[in-house]
């Protein structure tokens, strides 16, 4: 695992991770972290369409099934550039002081049990009801936060398409990685 920082004196807010190593996943060599990809990916107007388009979305058997092919495609592609905006703000005021409640009010727990049983893996969402996207995350402490991917969610669970679950896969590696580093906050990052 390598971790980045966004700002050169960082000490809390938004990292980015870049999976080296990993035994099921390795971050493309094209990007130098899981942010740069997705941007990459979710800007593209291609990449959107096929990817919605082929079986591995879910589009086909999950909530968004009779919705329309370019309706969901171009919803995709405008809230990927307002997720965008949004992350760099929160990129930028998690530097002014206290970051905590800033981190804990955009980045939700993956579920309502898992705020207690297993607290470190988080979701942003772009808007507050109805996003398409999510940016996966994990909680290091209570001031920092590692991106570790993002999905195009069409489905009802995570686990109902392989997409998502590597994303889970990703976030569940990144946490056992800093327990083994034996990182507890974003001091030792």
């Amino acid at each position: 695992m390598k971790i980045f920082r966004t700002f050169d004196k960082q000490y809390q807010g938004v990292y980015l991770a870049n999976f080296v190593n990993c035994p099921f996943y390795q971050t493309p060599e094209e990007y130098e972290t899981e942010l740069d990809k997705i941007q990459d990916q979710l800007q593209d107007p291609l990449f959107v369409r096929n990817f919605i388009k082929s079986s591995k979305s879910g589009w086909k058997k999950g909530a968004f099934k009779n919705h329309n092919l370019t309706f969901l495609a171009t919803d995709v592609l405008q809230e990927a550039a307002d997720l965008f905006d949004k992350l760099d703000e929160i990129c930028e005021d998690s530097q002014n002081g206290d970051c905590f409640e800033l981190l804990f009010d955009e980045f939700k727990e993956l579920s309502k049990t898992e705020k207690y049983d297993d607290p470190g893996r988080r979701k942003m969402y772009t808007y507050e009801k109805g996003s398409l996207l999510r940016l996966y995350g994990v909680l290091v402490g209570n001031n920092a936060i590692i991106i570790t991917g993002a999905g195009i969610k069409l489905v009802d669970k995570m686990h109902d398409t392989k997409v998502l679950e590597l994303e889970l896969d990703k976030m569940n590696y990144l946490k056992d990685w800093l327990k083994q580093e034996n990182i507890t906050d974003a001091t030792e990052l």
